[in-house]
């Protein structure tokens, strides 16, 4: 008969087939002394830019902590939602206008279209689509650090760490939602090498990865999740065990 897995066993399977498992796993260094954000040397004008970037979605705190009941479908948006939308949107696109290396305006702006259509909703939307993804990779090119061995700063690592979410987010309702034309469509703004679902959902276990990697743990968690292989390898190696316990004992 078949016996349950003990929680050895799983644990080997988790490491086994985790991406963080790997004894290659890249080490993220912090170092505190760096300065918060590398392209605003002023920490006054960062300062500025944070407090403006807060005005921005401050409404959209206010609004979300208002909606006791279920949201309305998307072809009933609230003429108030949009309304906020557009204000927020005017003072980020403010930020970016005035400051383009400023990447935690981008990273915000992107999560602010996301926030008003849903990822399903956005990714049909192609040039609303194509601004978001273009938004999440230029913040992600300012922020990373340059090279492998880089510190980066505590402040770098949060941004970071919500940028690759964002976009393993993205990645992964691709995935579960667009047919073939629709994926095509966004194929240079996904910038994916590999466009089937398959690949999509393995971008964005990637990018999950790397989201935990700089401390997201939902996107830790999402990293084995969303990709194929790992789930197909456990489940197969999880009954093989299962059956060869069985074997044993029976």
């Amino acid at each position: 008969m078949s016996v349950p897995l003990t929680k050895s066993d799983t644990h080997t399977l988790s490491l086994i087939f985790s991406p963080e498992s790997s004894a290659a796993r890249p080490e993220i260094l912090l170092d505190p002394s760096l300065p918060a954000d590398r392209h605003i040397a002023s920490p006054t004008t960062l300062a500025s830019l944070r407090r403006r970037e807060r005005e921005a979605i401050t409404d959209i705190e206010a609004y979300e902590s208002s909606q006791a009941s279920p949201a309305p479908p998307p072809d009933e948006e609230p003429a108030e939602k949009v309304r906020i939308y557009q204000s927020a949107l005017h003072h980020l696109d403010a930020l970016v206008a005035e400051y383009p290396s400023y990447a935690s305006a981008r990273n915000n702006r992107a999560q602010l279209r996301r926030w008003r259509y849903g990822d399903a909703r956005l990714l049909l939307l192609p040039d609303e689509a194509s601004t978001t993804l273009s938004d999440l990779y230029t913040a992600l090119s300012l922020a990373s650090p340059t090279s492998p061995t880089a510190a980066v700063s505590p402040s770098q690592a949060r941004l970071l760490a919500q940028v690759y979410t964002q976009l393993g987010a993205l990645h992964h309702a691709a995935a579960k939602t667009l047919d073939t034309p629709d994926i095509v469509t966004l194929g240079a703004s996904l910038r994916g090498e590999n466009l089937s679902r398959e690949g999509l959902e393995e971008e964005a276990s990637r990018l999950f990865f790397w989201g935990g990697l700089y401390g997201n743990e939902v996107a830790r968690a999402l990293a084995v999740h969303a990709n194929p292989h790992a789930r197909l390898c456990a489940g197969i190696v999880g009954e093989a065990m299962k059956v060869e316990m069985g074997t044993v004992e029976s």
